[in-house]
């Protein structure tokens, strides 16, 4: 038996449960390999734990081990009614945030005979924290994302298109190994960089306006997220202020990163170092955000954060101020809490894009 599984059958126990119900397909797949939808798993401590899916997934199923398959047509929330009635399961456990109302109110009325109690983010704390196959496939996620961007970078040229550059970078992706892009890619320039969450437009980069580029790979299950500057070679003095207070705030910010500090405080320390410049009120997102499975899952790196930091948390760092009508400027890494500070995973692609 795995030892994700393990962990969750202690937590079953001392919460009194007979039963756990996963129904959030990314925490499926944390704990079974399972990727491909319509299914869910029942963890029962101390007799078999089952995936139930239907006739589709037969084949993908019978090979998982630690799961037997139950294969079915029936509607899930019949299926379940009599499953936990001839397993004589009386107290089931299910993930509060992976149900919609409307689902947990017919499994409710089908499951009268057992008790359904909320659990609050069970498999989403033990995803806080990764182990080292799961930080292996983070590295070479931003491996394959930095190997991409240095190849669309020698490709780059003044009158491409958000667009284009953006479709070029996903391209270039799946060229280095990538499954996919881990989102849709963001190519801002000029006043659209000015949005943190552009969407490729076909405006034209002219090659003189700061162009921002906010992509990542996805390999095997897992995210990376970056975000990298490309100026002109001609920098006026006020870009390279910006950039200089950004990489200011991002040191800072990775300087204080250790187990035990409070996500909070990294946060306040970036706006701190932006207040001392007169660029808070410029700054519209928080410091950063867990990642992993997902691209944004937790921890989050926000003012109020009370989340304290442990070896092997992943997260990114991504101070940025953003000008309306004028421009934006972002630096993204991502970085991993080991017991000595931070480790910056993605460092390699720590230097300044100018093109002529």
């Amino acid at each position: 038996m795995n030892p994700r599984i393990k962990k969750i059958n202690r937590i079953l126990e001392k919460k009194n449960l007979d039963a756990f119900l996963v129904t959030n397909p990314v925490n499926i797949e944390y704990l079974s390999g399972f990727s491909l939808g319509d299914a869910l798993l029942l963890i029962i401590p101390g007799k078999t734990n089952l995936i139930v899916t239907d006739f589709r997934f037969i084949q993908e199923v019978s090979a998982l081990e630690d799961f037997k398959p139950e294969i079915t047509s029936q509607k899930m929330p019949k299926f379940l009614s009599r499953k936990f009635l001839s397993l004589n399961l009386e107290y089931v456990g299910f993930e509060s945030g992976g149900l919609t109302y409307q689902q947990y109110s017919f499994l409710k009325e089908a499951c009268k005979n057992t008790k359904l109690i909320p659990v609050d983010n069970l498999i989403e704390e033990m995803r806080l924290i990764k182990d080292e196959e799961e930080i292996k496939k983070i590295n070479r996620a931003i491996e394959i994302s930095i190997l991409a961007f240095e190849a669309l970078f020698t490709k780059l040229k003044p009158g491409f298109s958000e667009i284009k550059i953006s479709r070029l970078l996903e391209y270039l992706l799946r060229e280095e190994g990538a499954d996919g892009s881990s989102f849709g890619i963001i190519v801002a320039s000029g006043e659209n960089a000015s949005r943190p969450h552009a969407v490729p437009t076909d405006k034209k980069w002219d090659g003189k306006e700061p162009l921002l580029i906010d992509w990542g790979a996805k390999l095997k299950g897992y995210n990376c997220d970056l975000t990298r500057m490309v100026f002109s070679y001609r920098m006026n003095f006020t870009q390279k202020n910006i950039y200089k207070v950004l990489l200011e705030a991002e040191e800072k910010a990775i300087s204080l990163i250790k187990p035990g500090i409070k996500a909070g405080e990294i946060d306040r320390a970036v706006r701190k170092c932006f207040k001392k410049y007169a660029w808070a009120k410029y700054f519209l997102h928080s410091t950063g955000h867990g990642i992993g499975m997902e691209v944004h899952e937790s921890p989050s790196i926000a003012q109020r954060s009370g989340t304290v930091l442990r070896e092997n948390m992943v997260f990114t760092i991504e101070p940025g101020i953003y000008i309306k009508g004028n421009y934006g400027m972002r630096i993204e890494d991502v970085v991993r809490v080991t017991f000595r500070g931070a480790d910056v995973l993605s460092h390699k692609l720590k230097k300044l894009y100018l093109k002529k």
